[in-house]
């Protein structure tokens, strides 16, 4: 049995989201609310029938795509080793600033929230740190300091790498990702391959074919 067609809103509100996200990555900082509503084929009353303004839609675009980053990487690593979920997870967020840094700063704008809308981020997170304490992996679970730990230094880390993508190095995330799975018990040595292993399974999976 089909699924029911989801409401028309729904539909209209998923359009302007998904034109959103080709105007970001062919824009990046000069996004504006005219080109998304160009980009989705609808009026500029239909925008704002949905967002309040552009900051608004930058918003939403920077945390629905940190959702789906982070379940994609839950979907795709499933059953695999707690560590290599937890610096795949991290490296692809890291990257994502790297590659969006209008994204980024929309997620750090986000975290500063009283309360940040990252529900789906946190409830993955505090997954991984559970399990990879129950394998035997880690040496701290998801306690509230361990998960303040790890988030504190990706928001740290994201700020950074806003602040100045061009000084990003094929190194800089690796190395961030190296220092959060020392922080959860991974040896350094160990912390420093898994990281440079996810590194390199993410830009395979991005590169363009030749």
């Amino acid at each position: 049995m089909s699924k029911p067609r989801p409401p028309k809103r729904e539909r209209t509100r998923a359009k302007l989201i998904a034109a959103g996200f080709r105007v970001l990555a062919d824009r990046g900082d000069a996004l504006t609310a005219s080109d998304v509503v160009a980009e989705a084929d609808v009026s500029n009353g239909t925008f704002y029938n949905h967002f309040l303004d552009r900051e608004d839609f930058i918003a939403t675009l920077a945390r629905e795509s940190l959702e789906a980053i982070t379940l994609d990487s839950a979907e795709q690593t499933e059953g695999a080793d707690p560590a290599w979920r937890f610096a795949v997870a991290t490296t692809r967020v890291l990257q994502a600033a790297v590659q969006q840094p209008l994204w980024a700063r929309a997620v750090l704008r986000l975290a500063e929230r009283p309360s940040p809308p990252h529900a789906t981020v946190q409830q993955h997170l505090r997954e991984d740190l559970a399990s990879g304490l129950s394998a035997g992996r880690f040496t701290h679970g998801d306690d509230p300091v361990t998960v303040d730990l790890v988030t504190g230094t990706l928001i740290s880390a994201l700020r950074r790498i806003t602040a100045d993508v061009e000084a990003v190095d094929d190194q800089t995330i690796p190395a961030v990702v190296t220092r959060l799975l020392e922080a959860v018990g991974i040896d350094r040595t160990e912390a420093a391959l898994l990281a440079d292993s996810a590194g390199r399974e993410h830009r395979a999976s991005t590169s363009e074919p030749a």
